[in-house]
């Protein structure tokens, strides 16, 4: 990664992803001088573009995830329903 994309990276994510949501003067003669050294390539562009955000993004939790997240808390639910079974099992035995 060459000095003009890693600043344009670090800028990208202050001012687009973490920032205001657009691109000020300084990242634009970035991104100018980063489509260059890309030889004006828009698909090379948007592609270093999309690998910063997906780095930045956290990533989704796969269908898996997904399922043992869902397991886990219905496994919470079903130990709470035991409980209260049983509690209100001793309350009407106590009577």
């Amino acid at each position: 990664m060459t000095d003009n994309q890693k600043k344009f990276k670090e800028q990208y994510i202050a001012d687009v992803l973490d920032g205001s949501g657009e691109m000020g003067d300084e990242l634009l003669e970035l991104f100018d001088a980063v489509l260059a050294e890309f030889n004006d390539d828009p698909e090379e562009m948007s592609a270093f573009i999309q690998s910063i955000i997906d780095e930045h993004t956290p990533p989704e939790p796969d269908e898996l995830e997904k399922l043992k997240q869902e397991n886990e808390e219905l496994r919470q639910r079903q130990e709470m329903s035991e409980e209260a079974l049983l509690q209100l099992s001793d309350m009407i035995l106590s009577k």
